[in-house]
């Protein structure tokens, strides 16, 4: 038997003991501590104190590590019952149909780039071209096949967060693969007010991340 199989099965046999003990026995073995041992690990539950409502039994027996996980497993074989963070929740969710209100919901987070679906800020190379290719002040060209094009984007320097600026990148140049190209090109202007300066050797590098499509 597997050590989530032997966890999954000690929770479920103490809390049926647990259930038909207090249910069943007298006045004195209700004050009888229950050791659950699992290795060198220990669980014990105080009849009388840790049985005195569901929410306490139910806490005692997350509170610790070994316990909680047998009676997460339970919860997850025997109800399909997960733990949000769980990956095998994503099998279920495929299984949930378009007009559920789950997936209605699921939609509008993934529409609004919010929760996993939320824009991550990523290390850019910024540059500033040549003035006949220089975009305007609040404007930036970016890569056409990049994440940026077409979407509003916020350029700030790491180690200064306060140094910012908004853009929008509706300028756009090809950036074939196996070629190096910037991610951001500026105007002048707006190199000025992120950086301080423009004299650039080649590259500066900041982060960006979408703000509105």
């Amino acid at each position: 038997m597997s050590t989530t199989n032997t966890i999954i099965l000690a929770v479920v046999c103490l809390l049926a003991g647990l259930a038909i003990g207090w249910g069943l026995t007298g006045t004195e073995a209700k004050t009888t501590d229950i050791r659950w041992k699992y290795g060198e690990a220990e669980l014990v539950i105080d009849l009388e104190k840790d049985m005195a409502d569901d929410e306490t039994l139910i806490s005692k027996i997350f509170s610790e590590e070994y316990s909680a996980a047998g009676a997460t497993n339970w919860l997850k074989k025997k109800h399909e019952l997960f733990h949000f963070t769980d990956p095998e929740l994503i099998d279920k969710l495929k299984e949930l149909d378009y007009e559920s209100p789950a997936a209605r919901e699921m939609r509008k987070m993934r529409d609004k780039r919010i929760g996993p679906w939320a824009y991550q800020a990523q290390e850019v190379k910024v540059s500033i071209p040549e003035r006949e290719v220089q975009p305007f002040s609040g404007y930036a060209n970016v890569c056409e096949s990049g994440i940026f094009f077409r979407k509003q984007v916020e350029v700030f320097l790491p180690s200064r967060p306060d140094k910012k600026i908004t853009l929008q990148a509706t300028g756009r140049y090809a950036c074939p693969e196996g070629y190096k190209f910037p991610d951001i090109q500026l105007s002048r202007e707006d190199a000025k007010k992120l950086f301080g300066y423009t004299n650039f050797s080649k590259y500066e590098t900041a982060a960006a991340v979408v703000i509105q499509e």
